[in-house]
């Protein structure tokens, strides 16, 4: 059974570690650190040097397996430390990010990201259709289709946002694409030549406080954090894998995170067998109006 007072006697200590740390998937230095830091209280004495000499292991980069090789080192169960680990990265923030198609990327900078509405995603909707000459067929049935629609109420009250950008270019390319999945659930796949037209592909940077963050994706954050840890002490390896991994919360994020925004040069969509679109709209006027100021 793990003994509290191992990381309660520094709690003030190893919270000052975290509140620090922005942690960002594919820069590991940036978790590698303070995570060697924080579990010092609880190592054997085996310790972290007993992982650096192993050896490679030829164990895929997400095999389970890792933790039990993390386990060597420590006094009580991996699966208890990860729980306590869960807690202390509630003082950390995470790099994250959110894949749209937007005609003005700038509005993240001043209003944030907002939670889904139903009522403002119709109405977005609407303008499109009467504001591009290609959806100009839809125009007489869109009420219709909105009314009709069944699932209007998919992922209201949510937004999401992804551990890893790579996931946003290379599996969910179609939100970059073609817009929301509720938007193209409506209009179909006859209106993805008028949608790829319009507006910016974009990714949203937003440095996200994990204790906005649900307990139980906290703890699975945790998890893959510790399990890539162990890897990379043991492996020393010089790639990071692609993670898929959400944060989905029931809170907007608000416009003080979102730290900057990026067109990706290059989309695969999925619903053509993963065809590499380049993107040719890589600066959009909110892009331009932030270097002439910097």
């Amino acid at each position: 059974m793990l003994e509290a007072n191992q990381w309660t006697n520094n709690e003030k200590l190893l919270s000052k570690l975290w509140q620090r740390t922005l942690i960002e998937w594919k820069r590991p230095a940036s978790y590698v650190s303070p995570l060697s830091t924080w579990l010092r209280p609880g190592l054997n004495k085996k310790g972290i040097r007993h992982l650096q000499k192993l050896g490679e292991k030829d164990l895929a980069w997400d095999d389970s397996d890792w933790l039990k090789l993390t386990q060597r080192m420590l006094d009580d169960d991996v699966d208890d430390v990860i729980s306590i680990l869960s807690d202390a990265l509630s003082f950390a923030r995470v790099r994250a990010f959110h894949g749209c198609r937007s005609a003005d990327p700038g509005s993240y900078h001043q209003n944030g990201l907002r939670l889904n509405d139903p009522s403002v995603l119709a109405a977005n909707l609407r303008a499109l259709v009467f504001a591009e000459e290609g959806l100009a067929f839809y125009k007489a049935n869109i009420d219709r289709m909105i009314a009709q629609f069944e699932n209007r109420d998919r992922d209201r009250g949510q937004v999401h946002l992804a551990l890893d950008d790579r996931t946003q270019t290379n599996d969910a390319g179609h939100y970059l694409l073609y817009g929301s999945e509720w938007m193209q659930c409506i209009l179909g796949f006859g209106a993805h030549n008028a949608l790829l037209k319009w507006g910016y592909p974009t990714i949203v940077l937003v440095d996200l406080p994990l204790n906005m963050v649900a307990s139980g994706t906290r703890d699975e954050l945790a998890r893959a954090l510790l399990q890539e840890w162990t890897r990379i002490k043991v492996n020393r390896p010089d790639w990071v894998p692609e993670r898929d991994f959400t944060f989905t919360l029931a809170r907007a994020i608000p416009p003080d995170l979102v730290v900057g925004h990026e067109h990706p040069a290059w989309i695969r969509d999925p619903y053509y067998g993963g065809t590499r679109r380049p993107n040719d709209r890589l600066v959009c006027p909110s892009c331009s109006t932030r270097v002439t100021a910097e």
